[in-house]
This record gives C-alpha cells, sequence and structure tokens, in this order.
C-alpha cells in the first residue's frame, strides 16, 4: 500500500486482533462480554476484511457504519469491541484524522500498557499531520511526561496549550510541569534555557491569574518570576493593581506593594490614591501606620508639604511613641525651614527610641546646620561616613557643612560624588 497510515492501521488491526486473547472469541467462549452480544465469526470478519484490503478497495460506506458500531459498543461500555470497529473503520478510510483519534482515545481509555504503546505510536504520527488537534498534542504530552520524557512533553503541552488556552485545568497542568522543569536539579539547565522556561510561566500563569480572579498561591509564584527574569517594575506594579482589584481589602498588602512601586517610579499621585483606599478600609492599625508615613512622604515628594506635616501630625496624636513618625515630621520642619527647632526637638526624641539610627543622626545633623551649628553637624556626618554610609543626601548635607565652615575644596568633593 503506498499511503503509510493504512498500512500502520491495517498491521495494527492484525496484531490485535490475532494476538489478543480479548478480541479471539466465538460460540461457547468464556470471555465473551456479554452473552447477549451477538455472536461474531472473527474468523470470518477477518477474512473479508482481509479481502478487502488486499483489493485496495477501501470504502466510505463501510468506515461509516463501522464507527457507528464503534459509537454503540462505547455506549454500551464494550470498549475491546468499539476498538476493533475503529481500527476496520480506520481501514476503510485511513485519511481521516478523525477516526485517528478516536481510535487513540479507545486505546487509552483501556488503560493498559499494551494498548497504551499502541496508541502511544499511533500519536506520534498523528502530531506530524496539519490535522493534528488539541487533544492529540496533549495525549502525548501526558505519555511523554509518564515516561519521564519532560524536554519532549513540554513541546506538546504548548501545542496543545496554544490550541486550548481557555482550558485552564490543561494550563494549569502545563504550569506544573515548567516549574518542576526550573527546580529539577538532577537536570541542570544553562542560563538562557531557564530563563526561556521562566518566560513561558510568566505567560501561563499571567492567563490563569486573569481568569481565575489572582489565586494568592499563583500570584505569589508569578511574582517570584517576574523578579527572576527582571520584570519591569511598571509590570509587577500592574499585576498588583489588578489582583487588589480583583479581591479588594483582602488583598490591601498587594495594593501597598504597588503604591511602594508607583512611589519608586516617582508616580506619587497614584501611589497615593491606591493607599488612600486602603488607609479608609484597613482594619489593622499597624498597617495603616506604614500606610500613614508613606502617604505622608509623597506628598512630600510631590512638595505638598502642608498636607504631609498634617498626615504626620496626626499619625503622632495617635500614636505618641511613634519615633519615625517623630523623625520624618521633624526632617520636614528642618529641611523645609518650617519650624527647624521644633523639628530637632522632635528628631533628638526618635533618637532616644533608636540612638543609632542612621537616618535619624543625619536629620540632627541636618537639623544643628539649619540652626548654625556647623562644626557640631559636621562632626556628625563624618562619624556617619567612617562608619560607612553611602547616601547622597549624606554627601549633599556634607558638602553644605563644608562650605558652610568655609572647606570648600571638600565641598566639591562631595558635590562631585553626588553627580558619580
Amino acid at each position: 500500500m503506498k499511503n503509510k497510515l493504512f498500512c500502520l492501521c491495517f498491521l495494527l488491526l492484525l496484531c490485535s486482533c490475532t494476538k489478543s486473547p480479548e478480541l479471539a472469541t466465538g460460540p461457547g467462549d468464556a470471555k465473551t462480554e456479554d452473552s447477549e452480544f451477538p455472536k461474531i465469526d472473527m474468523a470470518a470478519e477477518l477474512a473479508k476484511l482481509d479481502t478487502m484490503l488486499k483489493a485496495d478497495t477501501p470504502s466510505v460506506a463501510a468506515a461509516h457504519d463501522n464507527f457507528l458500531r464503534a459509537l454503540d459498543m462505547l455506549e454500551a461500555d464494550k470498549i475491546i469491541f468499539a476498538e476493533l470497529f475503529y481500527k476496520r473503520a480506520l481501514a476503510n478510510e485511513p485519511t481521516s484524522h478523525f477516526l485517528l483519534s478516536e481510535l487513540i482515545k479507545t486505546l487509552l481509555k483501556q488503560k493498559r500498557r499494551d494498548k497504551t504503546g499502541e496508541a502511544f505510536a499511533l500519536l506520534k504520527l498523528a502530531v506530524q499531520t496539519p490535522k493534528a488537534t488539541a487533544d492529540n498534542f496533549l495525549d502525548i504530552a501526558r505519555l511523554y511526561k509518564e515516561n519521564g520524557n519532560l524536554d519532549s512533553a513540554e513541546v506538546y503541552y504548548r501545542k496543545a496549550t496554544d490550541k486550548m488556552s481557555e482550558n485552564y485545568s490543561v494550563l494549569y497542568e502545563y504550569a506544573q510541569l515548567l516549574e518542576f522543569l526550573l527546580r529539577d536539579s538532577e537536570n541542570p539547565k544553562g542560563d538562557l534555557e531557564l530563563k526561556r522556561l521562566g518566560i513561558e510561566l510568566k505567560r501561563i500563569y499571567d492567563i490563569l491569574l486573569a481568569v481565575l480572579d489572582y489565586p494568592q498561591t499563583i500570584l505569589e509564584k508569578q511574582l517570584f518570576i517576574y523578579h527572576m527574569t527582571d520584570t519591569p517594575d511598571s509590570v509587577t506594579a500592574n499585576l498588583l493593581g489588578e489582583a487588589f482589584k480583583a479581591n479588594g481589602i483582602a488583598y490591601a498588602k498587594y495594593g501597598f506593594w504597588q503604591a511602594e512601586i508607583l512611589s519608586s517610579l516617582k508616580k506619587y499621585n497614584e501611589a497615593n490614591e491606591i493607599l488612600l483606599t486602603i488607609f479608609f478600609m484597613h482594619p489593622s492599625k499597624e498597617f495603616t501606620s506604614r500606610i500613614a508615613l508613606r502617604i505622608a512622604n509623597n506628598y512630600e515628594l510631590m512638595d505638598s508639604v502642608t498636607v504631609a506635616v498634617i498626615w504626620l501630625e496626626r499619625l503622632l496624636a495617635q500614636e505618641p511613641e511613634n519615633h519615625i513618625a517623630m523623625n520624618n515630621l521633624g526632617y520636614i520642619l528642618i529641611d523645609r525651614d518650617v519650624d527647624a527647632k521644633r523639628g530637632l526637638s522632635l528628631v533628638e526624641k526618635a533618637l532616644t527610641y533608636s540612638p543609632a539610627e542612621r537616618s535619624y543622626l543625619d536629620s540632627k545633623a541636618w537639623g544643628l546646620y539649619k540652626t548654625g551649628k556647623y562644626k557640631e553637624a559636621l562632626e556628625i556626618l563624618e562619624k556617619l561616613e567612617a562608619d560607612g554610609m553611602d547616601d547622597k543626601e549624606l554627601w549633599l548635607h556634607l558638602a553644605k557643612v563644608c562650605e558652610a565652615l568655609e572647606l570648600h575644596e571638600r565641598a566639591k568633593g562631595y558635590m562631585a560624588k553626588i553627580r558619580e
């Protein structure tokens, strides 16, 4: 026969019918599945089929008739006979990808090693044709996975999900395989391959997250992948925002993270819109304190100094021992020349709670500078520098103090460090 598929099906049919004891049935055979089922003279049936095949005269009508009989057998839960009729149908219409796929399904349903092997051989043929279906790709992917050939499994899972992007259980199944490949220490992969797998997993999780309302387990995994694949902060912020929007206050921490990223991107107004929403909804006092501090900081960075001061004054009224708020308010009063003396007093009070905090010491030095105590300010700043503090704001403060003390060369040096 010239048709490879036709030859293969014929060989499979002969092997199955002559070697399988379950198909070698006849009158009085104890293995007949149902005594009410009409007895089949298998020898006569195979002789007819053999004659037809040798004559090379496949019949579409015969294929259709055997297909219908196969369906009847499936409905009656006579799967072995269904397999036989599917093989006969395919022998009569060997180019039918539909019949090939149905035969494969019937073989896999039997969950027998020999039948699975037979299905696997047919699947290898099926997936190479232009008519290959999503089920073909999925079935062979699962068989490759069961046999431990995970690289081939990944290839066919990807092909399957490309054709069935709305089958979310299959997408999740594929995602689990990708996760395993990424952490498979027994088969180490190069950086490029790990990056490719990470990008592919990220793509699948993006689909799942949107339709499943951002379940926390997948969201956390996706955030980790975003971090590992150097995903832009703006994309991460968008993901966190969608998760917060879908789940409300239960996902407040993700909304807060989104606001933190937006603040780092200098989108202070957008960040505060999110923070204000959380602030007036969230029941946790500790969490709202963090939010209030960030809101005040964003307002200060937007030059809305009065609003920033109001937020910090309000926070201190509610939490008189909040030394972070003390320092932040004190620094604003000092830096913005609102009330340097009161600001310095607030910073010194904050230092009683945390004497070694570098940011508080820097605030104090800046307060001393603003109140004309340049030498005392320089002494604190030099100590911070000697202790390894590396910050542009520190260099600016040192430059200003050195300039006030007419240490012009040192001042120029610090300004140069800022520009580096």
